[in-house]
């Protein structure tokens, strides 16, 4: 289904003229605002990604992502096949209250958003003294929908064939809420938690028989810190 095929299935639930610009603008905000609640809901498998970057000797704080994400999962240094901690930054103040600790990197901290993209920005500890390949996992925050992807489908905008009657469903609620029509939008959003009820149900079984194991976090560690290197006890 085409984001277009989408808004019309609204308009047409709705009752609204489907070559309305401005109705079919407002169907696109409520898909997205739909979309916006969905996405942080469940830790969904579709919207795992992968990507790397590249070091620069000397350098602390990176963007390697060009856009909004969900969360982080892990980072991993490929050049020397290590595992990179998640700390938080009062770990790094406590660790290297200057910030100027140089060496073999051992974790990443979080530093929230670039103030000119909005990009997450991330930093490592130690500052890195060579060139090294960080692979991070993480899951994406899929943006508000356009206008020009209206053309597109849904499953190459991210969503896949499971979400879209959510979507289509909440996304109507929410036009015939604000159009006073309580009755009908309460019939919407129940099929809307239905819909959503399949798909965490999908969710579950599309990895099969994994098993999880327990993690610990870094902070559970006590960490001494003896000039430039650190011993990490349990």
């Amino acid at each position: 289904m085409t984001l277009a095929a989408a808004i019309t299935m609204v308009l047409n639930r709705v009752n609204l003229s489907t070559s309305n610009t401005a109705y079919r603008d407002r169907a696109r905000d409520y898909l997205s605002f739909v979309l916006g609640e969905v996405t942080p809901s469940v830790p969904w498998w579709w919207l795992d990604r992968i990507t790397t970057f590249n070091t620069v000797a000397s350098t602390r704080t990176y963007k390697p992502i060009s856009g909004n994400v969900g969360a982080w999962y892990s980072f991993v240094d490929d050049t020397n096949g290590r595992l990179l901690s998640i700390i938080g930054s009062d770990e790094v103040d406590a660790l290297d209250p200057e910030q100027d600790d140089t060496g073999t990197v051992e974790a990443v901290c979080l530093e929230g958003l670039d103030a000119t993209t909005g990009y997450p920005v991330i930093a490592l500890y130690r500052i890195p003294n060579a060139v090294i390949s960080v692979r991070v996992r993480y899951r994406i925050d899929l943006g508000a929908f356009a206008s020009t992807q209206d053309g597109s489908e849904l499953l190459t905008l991210g969503v896949p064939r499971v979400i879209e009657n959510v979507l289509i469903h909440g996304a109507t609620g929410l036009y015939l809420e604000d159009e006073g029509d309580e009755t009908l939008s309460v019939r919407e959003f129940d099929r809307q938690q239905r819909c959503l009820d399949v798909a965490r149900r999908q969710q579950s079984q599309v990895q099969g028989n994994r098993r999880y194991i327990p993690r610990r976090s870094y902070g559970e560690a006590i960490i001494l810190r003896f000039g430039t290197d650190t011993v990490t006890a349990p």
